[in-house]
C-alpha cells in the first residue's frame, strides 16, 4: 500500500462499501460524535470514496466515456464493442446506460457524504485538523459538482444532507448558478486545507489543489457553453490566471526533469508532490482483505496478454505477465495525435506505444522482449496509450486485471498551460512573459531537455562503414550503441544503403540524455542485445564491428567480438559473422531555441495540451469549452476514413465512435436512475 494507509488511513475510502455493510453495529453514535477524531478521518475518507470507483477513475472514465476524440480511441485486434465493452468508449450509450447512471450515482454519493460531514462536522473547533477536514469536504462537494455541471449541464445543485425520502424532486438548477457555488466552496476551502508540504503526498488534496482546481473551474466558465457568463469571459480568464499564479507563486511545485518518471512514479506507489498535485489513489493488489487497487495501466496500456507459464525453482508455477503486467490495451491512439509531435519530443514515444512485447520461449525461464515499432513506417491505428506502465509495479504477486497505479487528477504541467491559455485570452492573444515562460517550460521538459542533457536532432555521416545489407534499420528501444559511452538512449533512426554504405541517415526519434560527448560519436545499426531472437540476414553493431546473423538462433549472454568469420553457435547462440565496419555519426543536439515559442496561438495552447495531457480524461471537455468538439471530430473521422494503412485495428473498427458521435454528445444525459425518481428533472437534448 501506499504512503497513505499511515499517514491518512484512506484505507475505508477504497476498500468499497461492502466491508461496512457487513459489519454488525454494536453501538449507535450520534452525528455530534462521528464527526470527531478518528471517526472524523474515516467520514472524510469516505468523501474521497467516488474518486476510486469503477464508475469513475477506477474504470469507466479512463477506458469508457471520453476516450473517443482526436487523441485516443477505443480499439483492440478482432474486438467488437458490446454493451459490456466498448459502447460507452464508441459514443453507443444511452440515458438508461449503466456507465452514465454510474456516474451520476457516485458523484452525488460523493456529495452527500460532504453534506452530512458539512453539517455535523464542529466548525467552531478551530485546530487545523478539523478545519483541514471541514475545507476537504467543501472542496470536494465543489469538485463532484463541477464535474457534474461540465458533463450533464444543468443539474441539482445539493447542499443539505437528505433527511427524508420524501424531499428527493429537485429541479435542474441553471448552469452558472452551479459554478458560483462552486467557486464559493472552492474558494472556502482555501486556506483550511493543509499545504502540499504539510501533507507529503498527493492523495489528499491541499491548497494548490485548490488553487490549481480554481484556475480549471474558472477556464470552464468562461468557454462555452457559459461564455462567461454574466461576469464575462474575460473576468474568467483574469480569475483563472491568479488562482494559477498562485500555485506557481507557492513554490511547492515544479516539473519533474523527466516526463516518463512522472507515470513511472504512479506505477511504483512513489509520490510526486511537486508534479502531481493531486491522484486518484489505488493500491496492492486485491488479493489481500484490502480492494484498493483499479485497473489503470491494466485497459489502457501496452497489450500483453500472453498465458505462457513456466515452473520456477521452488516448483510452483509463475505466469511471465506477473513481470510485465497483463494488459489488455483498449486505448489506442490517432495520428491526429502522433503528428503533433516532433520527432524529438520525447513524450511521444512514452505516452504512445513504440514497442511490442514478444515471449521467448527459447530461453528458461522464458522472457519477455521489446520489438521496436519503426517510425519511419506509416501510421497503422495500431499504437496504444503507453503512459502507465505495469512493469514498474514493485509489488508481487501482480493481479491479472487490477493494479496500485494511482490517476493524475491535477498535475503542475496542467496548471502551466492553464496559466499560459489563460495569459493569452486574457490579453487578447498578447501572452505575457509569464504566460510565454510557462508553456515553454512544458515543452522543453516535454523534450527532454534538462539544461544538461538534450535529444539529438540531426545526425551527420562522419564514417559510411561497410558491409550493410539493404535492410533498413533503426536503434532498439533504449538499447543503442554510443561507443565508449553509454550516455543516452532510445535514438532511432532511418538509413539509406548503398555499396554497403550508409549513405543518408534521418532521426525519427531523437531519444534522451545525450551530452556533446556522447552524441559526438554514434555507430549506426541495431545494436546486439542478449536472449534475443535472431532471424538470418538480420545485422547487429557491438564494439564498432558490424555482424550479419547467417545461423538463425536465440543469443546467448555472450555478444560477437571477432574482427573476422563466424562466431560459434555454442558460444553465441545466433551465428553472427562479421560484415564490416559499423558506420558513425555525428549528433547534432536539440536547443532550447528550437522548442520555445517566442509567440503563441490558441493552436498552440491546444496542441501543447495533448502532448502533455493525452489520455488523462481531459481532452473532450476542453474540446467543449473551446467549442470545437464537433468540427474536431469531423476531422479526425474524415482522416481515418481517407487513410488506408491499418494493422491490429480495421478502418471499420477505428471509425465508430467518429461515425456515431452527434450534437447530443455535448452533455451526457440524465441518467434513468434519476428520471424515475425526480419527477422534475428534464431530460438533455437530443436524449
Amino acid at each position: 500500500m501506499k504512503r497513505i494507509a499511515a499517514i491518512f488511513l484512506l484505507l475505508v475510502a477504497f476498500t468499497g462499501c461492502k466491508k461496512f455493510l457487513n459489519t454488525t453495529p454494536t453501538s449507535f453514535l450520534a452525528p455530534g460524535q462521528y464527526y470527531t477524531g478518528s471517526n472524523l478521518t474515516n467520514a472524510l475518507a469516505g468523501v474521497y470514496t467516488p474518486l476510486a470507483e469503477s464508475s469513475m477513475f477506477g474504470n469507466e472514465l479512463l477506458f469508457g466515456i471520453g476516450i473517443c476524440n482526436d487523441e485516443s480511441f477505443w480499439g483492440g485486434s478482432g474486438r467488437t464493442p458490446s454493451a459490456s465493452n466498448g459502447y460507452s468508449a464508441t459514443f453507443n450509450y444511452d440515458f438508461t446506460s449503466p456507465n452514465v447512471n454510474g456516474i451520476w450515482s457516485s458523484l452525488y454519493s460523493g456529495i452527500e457524504r460532504a453534506n452530512e460531514l458539512i453539517a455535523n462536522i464542529n466548525v467552531k473547533d478551530s485546530s487545523a485538523a478539523v478545519q483541514a477536514a471541514y475545507g476537504e469536504a467543501l472542496f470536494l462537494r465543489a469538485y463532484y459538482h463541477f464535474f457534474l455541471v461540465s458533463n450533464f449541464g444543468a443539474v441539482p445543485l445539493k447542499l443539505t444532507p437528505t433527511i427524508s425520502p420524501d424531499n428527493l424532486n429537485m429541479t435542474r438548477t441553471p448552469i452558472e448558478t452551479v459554478y458560483n457555488q462552486v467557486v464559493a466552496d472552492m474558494k472556502a476551502a482555501e486556506l483550511k486545507v493543509y499545504t502540499s508540504a504539510q501533507l507529503g503526498f498527493s492523495g489528499r488534496v491541499s491548497r494548490t489543489t485548490v488553487e490549481g482546481m480554481l484556475a480549471r473551474v474558472y477556464l470552464f466558465m468562461a468557454g462555452y457553453p457559459l461564455n462567461g457568463g454574466k461576469a464575462g469571459a474575460k473576468a474568467q480568464y483574469d480569475s483563472a490566471m491568479v488562482y494559477a499564479q498562485k500555485v506557481v507563486n507557492s513554490g511547492q511545485h515544479s516539473l519533474n526533469p523527466s516526463y516518463s518518471q512522472v507515470f513511472i512514479n504512479e506505477a511504483a506507489d512513489i509520490y510526486d508532490t511537486k508534479e502531481c498535485l493531486w491522484e486518484a489513489e489505488f493500491g496492492g493488489n486485491n488479493l489481500t482483505s484490502v480492494q484498493a487497487a483499479g485497473r489503470n495501466g491494466n485497459e489502457n496500456g501496452i497489450p500483453f496478454t500472453s498465458a505462457a507459464t513456466y515452473s520456477n525453482t521452488s516448483g510452483s508455477t509463475d505466469y511471465i505477465y506477473l513481470d510485465t503486467g497483463y494488459c489488455y490495451g483498449y486505448v489506442y491512439a490517432t495520428q491526429q495525435l502522433y503528428n503533433m509531435y516532433a520527432p524529438y519530443d520525447a513524450r511521444r514515444d512514452w505516452a504512445i506505444q513504440n514497442f511490442n512485447y514478444t515471449v521467448n520461449t527459447n530461453t528458461t525461464p522464458p522472457t519477455i522482449t521489446r520489438t521496436p515499432i519503426s517510425n519511419s513506417t506509416a501510421f497503422a491505428y495500431n499504437r496504444t496509450c503507453a503512459k502507465w506502465r505495469r512493469n514498474y509495479e514493485v509489488i508481487r504477486p501482480k493481479n491479472k486485471n487490477y493494479t496500485p497505479i494511482n490517476f493524475p487528477l491535477l498535475r503542475y504541467s496542467d496548471v502551466l498551460l492553464m496559466l499560459a491559455e489563460a495569459d493569452w485570452n486574457s490579453n487578447g492573444g498578447a501572452i505575457s512573459s509569464n504566460g510565454l515562460n510557462a508553456i515553454n517550460a512544458v515543452r522543453e521538459r516535454g523534450c527532454g531537455l534538462s539544461g544538461t542533457t538534450a535529444p539529438i536532432k540531426s545526425l551527420t555521416i562522419t564514417n559510411p562503414g561497410s558491409g550493410y545489407n539493404t535492410n533498413t534499420f533503426f536503434t532498439g528501444y533504449n538499447n543503442a550503441s554510443f561507443g565508449n559511452t553509454n550516455t543516452g538512449s532510445g535514438l532511432a533512426y532511418t538509413s539509406t544503403i548503398s555499396g554497403g554504405k550508409v549513405t543518408a541517415v534521418t532521426v525519427t526519434s531523437g531519444g534522451l540524455g545525450f551530452t556533446a560527448a556522447s552524441a559526438g560519436t554514434i555507430y549506426l545499426g541495431n545494436a546486439w542485445t542478449a536472449n534475443t531472437i535472431y532471424t538470418v540476414n538480420q545485422q547487429v553493431i557491438n564494439n564498432g564491428n558490424l555482424y550479419t546473423v547467417t545461423t538463425a538462433g536465440t543469443s546467448t549472454a555472450t555478444p560477437p567480438t571477432q574482427a573476422s568469420g563466424a562466431s560459434a553457435a555454442s558460444v553465441t547462440g545466433a551465428v553472427f559473422t562479421y560484415a564490416g565496419v559499423a558506420a558513425t555519426a555525428s549528433g547534432t543536439l536539440l536547443a532550447k531555441a528550437d522548442v520555445d515559442l517566442t509567440s503563441v496561438t490558441m493552436q498552440d495552447i491546444q496542441n501543447e495540451r495533448a502532448r502533455e495531457l493525452c489520455f488523462e480524461t481531459l481532452r473532450i471537455p476542453d474540446l467543449i469549452r473551446w467549442n470545437i468538439f464537433l468540427p474536431t471530430m469531423a476531422a479526425v473521422k474524415a482522416q481515418v476514413a481517407g487513410w488506408t494503412t491499418f494493422s491490429g485495428n480495421s478502418q471499420a473498427l477505428v471509425l465508430t465512435g467518429y461515425n456515431n458521435v452527434m450534437p447530443k454528445h455535448l452533455l451526457l444525459p440524465i441518467p434513468s436512475s434519476e428520471m424515475s425518481v425526480n419527477k422534475q428533472a428534464a431530460q438533455n437534448p437530443g436524449w
